[in-house]
């Protein structure tokens, strides 16, 4: 029986019905997620695509079989009670981000300024009652890259490139990415020179806006007078918005609450 295309919804994220001899297909930013449902079984496989479109998020329900199972990696979930709902949740990364700049940005001594970088989202798959995600992936092709002063001192990441943005113009082309503030304060005699800025990704809540646009808290980013700089997750959000227009979307992988925390120059902006 050939795939019917039954119905589309223009977002990907949610509690869905998964009911027996039921198939969802997600198509998250270069996600394309397919979920086919038995009595005792879920089918389930998904891809990364390569084309540098950009899509928007949308939802299909899918005629029944397993017609066109061609996606890169496949698992099969089995219970003798399926649950008929699904949870599709966007949640910041798991690894700190580097954004590289295509062209650097220098901060004189004394002086501050924000910069917007817009960072994909990963989306985690649960159910009622699990205590973990059956599913925890990117909803971009991203690259892995070690961040550090060397060697021995650093942390894997994950590389990204960014365009330097003083003011903040969001896009409904973001799609699965999420809008961040970096406010970057050198209080050191000597220029800063900004090529790339490491994101804590896994330190920031995710939230929403009414038209569907993700946004996190600021962060506060201070170059100190020696090689030391702190990093805070400022209580206000990025571009200023208001709380009460925004809905939580995820809590942050790990909270850093309001501490500060103090690093090497070079574990925040290489």
């Amino acid at each position: 029986m050939g795939q019917q295309d039954l119905k589309q919804e223009s977002r990907c994220w949610g509690v869905f019905d998964l009911t027996p001899n039921t198939r969802l297909q997600f198509n998250c930013g270069d996600l394309l997620l397919d979920i086919a449902s038995g009595e005792k079984d879920w089918l389930m496989q998904y891809e990364l695509k390569t084309s540098d479109t950009v899509h928007n998020p949308c939802i299909q329900l899918m005629g029944t079989g397993e017609e066109g199972w061609s996606l890169a990696n496949k698992q099969r979930i089995v219970s003798n009670n399926m649950p008929q709902k699904l949870s599709l949740t966007p949640v910041m990364s798991d690894r700190a981000i580097v954004c590289r700049a295509t062209t650097t940005v220098v901060l004189l001594p004394k002086e501050q300024i924000s910069l917007y970088v817009a960072v994909p989202l990963w989306l985690q798959l649960s159910i009622r009652g699990g205590k973990k995600p059956l599913l925890d992936v990117s909803t971009e092709r991203i690259s892995d890259t070690w961040f550090g002063l060397n060697s021995r001192e650093g942390v894997m990441s994950y590389a990204l490139r960014m365009s330097e943005q003083l003011d903040i113009q969001p896009s409904t082309n973001h799609g699965m990415r999420v809008t961040i503030e970096i406010r970057i304060k050198n209080e050191s005699n000597e220029q800063l020179n900004l090529d790339k800025v490491s994101v804590p990704a896994p330190h920031l809540a995710l939230y929403v806006d009414e038209v569907g646009h993700f946004w996190t808290r600021r962060i506060t980013m201070v170059r100190e007078q020696d090689e030391q700089a702190t990093l805070t997750i400022d209580k206000v959000m990025s571009t200023g918005l208001a709380h009460q227009n925004l809905t939580l979307v995820s809590a942050a992988r790990d909270d850093l609450g309001q501490h500060k925390i103090t690093k090497a120059l070079s574990a925040l902006f290489g």
